[in-house]
């Protein structure tokens, strides 16, 4: 069943020190369980190490023009998100294509996905980018972060990939276990019906 509603919180900052400390923030935030570990960084283009994140914001930091770095949650709002890891990516990646369609620049950005923390799984972003965001195009970006869950959550369930439980792979399987374990049972039925119609009929 499609999600209701996509929470997408912003806020920005002028400093690059602290579009830093941000990045630091979201690799390293402590799990449910307070343990604290380095989480992977990706952009567009796969993952990144944090040095590259940090030229990346340097060399953004040195456009003529003003840069605003802006930190953005993506949260699907109920409960844990069902999305690989890849699927997340892959969201968090149009939701930043999308913002370009208002006459943003992004001109570089960052993601981590959190899966360890709070009640609900979520991506936290670090865009650079030309200028500050509208109410409108804030609002709009809620609308299409829904949409587009929607259809990475869709595509992935006609691929047959579950992630709504860990245990939902094990009862997949098991489920196909008991359809094949019914199928078979069936054709021995079949079989010795048939063989219970010949002897009849010897007789």
């Amino acid at each position: 069943m499609p999600r209701t509603f996509a929470v997408v919180k912003a806020s920005y900052t002028r400093s690059g020190g602290e579009a830093k400390a941000s990045v630091r923030y979201m690799q390293y935030r402590h799990s449910e369980q307070a343990e604290r570990h380095a989480r992977p960084l990706f952009g567009a283009h796969g993952e990144l190490s944090r040095q590259e994140v940090y030229a990346q914001l340097d060399q953004a930091a040195r456009s003529a023009e003003k840069t605003y770095f802006y930190r953005l949650t993506l949260n699907p709002g109920e409960h844990h998100a069902d999305l690989s890891e890849d699927e997340r990516r892959a969201w968090a990646t149009e939701v930043m294509t999308r913002l370009e369609t208002h006459g943003v620049q992004v001109r570089s950005w960052a993601g981590v996905s959190h899966t360890d923390q709070g009640q609900h799984d979520h991506v936290h972003l670090l865009a650079a980018t030309s200028r500050t965001l509208q109410k409108d195009e804030l609002a709009d970006l809620r609308t299409f972060s829904r949409q587009a869950y929607d259809a990475q959550r869709e595509h992935q369930h006609e691929l047959g990939v579950y992630h709504d439980h860990p245990d939902n792979a094990q009862q997949l399987s098991q489920q196909h276990q008991h359809e094949r374990s019914y199928e078979q049972d069936q054709a021995q039925a079949q079989i010795e019906q048939e063989r219970a119609a010949h002897w009849d009929f010897s007789l």
